[in-house]
C-alpha cells in the first residue's frame, strides 16, 4: 500500500512538473536554488527588437555628442552684421549755363527773347561820327543804352569835348544771334548838331559782350562799337 501511495506521490509530482514545463517553456524559469536558469527561450523578433534598440541608443548618443560639439562651436562664433551697400551715385548734374561777365550766354541772341536785354549797357570801346560838312572828327567814350523787357529803350551819348546827345531806340532779336537796334530819327545834341540816324546790327562775343555795327543810311557811314551790360 505505501509503495503504491509513493508510486501516486512520484507520478503527481512528474505531472505536476510536466505542466510547468509546457505552461512556462517559452519563457523559461529560474530554479529556487542557486539561481540557476531552466529552459529559458526568447523570440527571435523580441531579438532584433532589442538589437534595433541598442543600435538606435547607440546612434542617439553619437548624434547628441555631435550636437554638443556644434552648439560650443556655435557659441564662439562672433556674428557680424555686413554694412548695408552704398547708394546709387546722383545722377550727373545738368551742365552749367556759361558764366560771363555781361552775365548772358553767348547763345542768349538765339532765343529771340529781347527781354534779357533788359537794364542798361555801357560803351566800352572808342566811337567816332564825321561832320559831314567840315569833316571834323568827334569822339565818344560815353554810351548808355537802357532797355524795358519790351525792347523800349533810351540813350545818352557824350563826346570828349563835352557834348552831349540823347533819344529814344527800340531793340528786337529776329534770330541768328542778332540784335537789332532801331533810332526812329536823328539823335539831337545840346550844341544844336545832331548824328544821322542809325541801324544797329549787334552779336554777343564769347564774353558776352554786344559787338555791334552801326549803319547810317542818310550818308551810307559806317562805324562800330563794343557795348557791355553796365555794372559789370
Amino acid at each position: 500500500m505505501r509503495t503504491v501511495i509513493a508510486l501516486l506521490a512520484v507520478a503527481l509530482v512528474l505531472a505536476v512538473g510536466a505542466s510547468a514545463w509546457l505552461l512556462l517553456r517559452s519563457c523559461g524559469v529560474r530554479l529556487p536554488l542557486g539561481g540557476a536558469l531552466w529552459s529559458y527561450c526568447e523570440p527571435g523578433t523580441a531579438r532584433d527588437i532589442r538589437a534595433q534598440l541598442a543600435r538606435a541608443g547607440d546612434e542617439t548618443g553619437d548624434l547628441t555628442a555631435r550636437i554638443d560639439g556644434l552648439e560650443r562651436a556655435l557659441a564662439r562664433l562672433e556674428c557680424r552684421a555686413e554694412p548695408p551697400p552704398p547708394p546709387p551715385p546722383p545722377p550727373p548734374a545738368a551742365p552749367p549755363v556759361p558764366e560771363t561777365p555781361s552775365g548772358l550766354d553767348p547763345g542768349a541772341f538765339d532765343e529771340r527773347d529781347i527781354s534779357v536785354m533788359a537794364g542798361c549797357w555801357l560803351l566800352s570801346s572808342d566811337y567816332a561820327v564825321r561832320e559831314i560838312n567840315t569833316g571834323e572828327i568827334t569822339r565818344f567814350r560815353y554810351w548808355r543804352i537802357c532797355f524795358d523787357e519790351n525792347g523800349n529803350g533810351t540813350e545818352t551819348m557824350r563826346s570828349t569835348n563835352g557834348v552831349v546827345c540823347t533819344g529814344t531806340l527800340t531793340g528786337r532779336m529776329p534770330g541768328n544771334g542778332r540784335l537789332i537796334m532801331r533810332e526812329p530819327s536823328n539823335l539831337q545834341c545840346d550844341n544844336r548838331s545832331s548824328i544821322f540816324r542809325r541801324d544797329i546790327t549787334c552779336r554777343l562775343d564769347a564774353r558776352g559782350n554786344a559787338e555791334c555795327d552801326t549803319y547810317q543810311p542818310e550818308t551810307n557811314g559806317r562805324s562800330a562799337a563794343t557795348l557791355r551790360r553796365a555794372g559789370r
